[in-house]
C-alpha cells in the first residue's frame, strides 16, 4: 500500500521506528538540524506532488528544522508528539525514536495543517482565557498544549503557532473545558 503522505523525520532511527509500525511508509530523513539544501529541495519538490508531514523531535533542534522547512510554502502538515512521550529509557535523549507505538499513531492521526493566514486569534483572546500575562497562565498553557498535542511555547510563540496551525477559539475553549473540568 502506498501512503499519500511522505513523513519528514530527523534521523535513521526515527525512520526505522516509523517503518516498524507502518512498513510501507515513505520518509525523508533530514540527518539532524544542519539540513542540507539538497534535502530541503527534495522536501519542497515532494510537497508539490504529495502531502508532506513534518514529524520532528519535540526539542529545540526539531523546532529549528521545522521553522527552516516552513520558510517556504508547501503542502505541509505537522505531527507533534509530546516531549514527555518521547524520552529515552535512560532519560537522556528526546526523540520520535523513543516514543511508543500508541503515541506515534496518535501523533500521526492528529495532524495540523500549516497555512499562512491572517491571525484570527489575538493576544487579547488568550488573555481573556487566562493563557498569557496572568498568574497561572504558564501551567494552563502547558495543560492546553498537552491536550492539543503541541509543544509548550511562551505566550507570543503560542499565539503564532495557534494561528499557523489554524486552531480555532472554539477548539481552544473545548480543550480548556477538558483541561479545567476533566470533560
Amino acid at each position: 500500500m502506498k501512503y499519500k503522505q511522505v513523513v519528514v523525520v530527523e534521523g535513521k532511527h526515527d525512520e526505522q521506528k516509523l517503518k516498524s509500525i507502518y512498513p510501507d511508509l515513505e520518509c525523508i530523513v533530514t540527518n539532524g538540524s544542519e539540513i542540507s539544501k539538497e534535502t530541503l529541495n527534495l522536501i519542497y519538490e515532494t510537497s508539490k506532488k504529495r502531502e508532506v508531514v513534518l514529524f520532528l523531535d519535540p526539542d529545540f533542534p526539531g523546532k529549528k528544522i521545522t521553522n527552516k522547512i516552513l520558510e517556504k510554502n508547501g503542502n505541509f502538515k505537522i505531527a507533534y508528539i509530546n516531549k514527555d512521550n518521547a524520552i529515552s529509557k535512560n532519560n537522556r535523549k528526546v526523540g520520535v525514536e523513543h516514543a511508543n507505538k500508541e503515541d506515534i499513531k496518535k501523533s500521526l492521526s492528529s495532524l495540523f495543517t500549516v497555512e499562512n493566514t491572517t491571525n484570527p486569534i489575538t493576544i487579547k483572546d488568550l488573555m481573556q482565557r487566562g493563557l498569557v500575562n496572568q498568574y497561572g497562565a504558564n501551567k494552563l498553557r502547558c495543560d492546553l498544549c498537552k491536550a492539543l498535542n503541541i509543544p509548550l511555547f511562551n505566550g507570543k510563540a503560542f499565539l503564532n503557532t495557534l494561528n499557523m496551525l489554524c486552531i480555532t477559539l472554539e477548539e481552544i475553549d473545548s480543550k480548556l473545558k477538558e483541561v479545567k473540568y476533566g470533560k
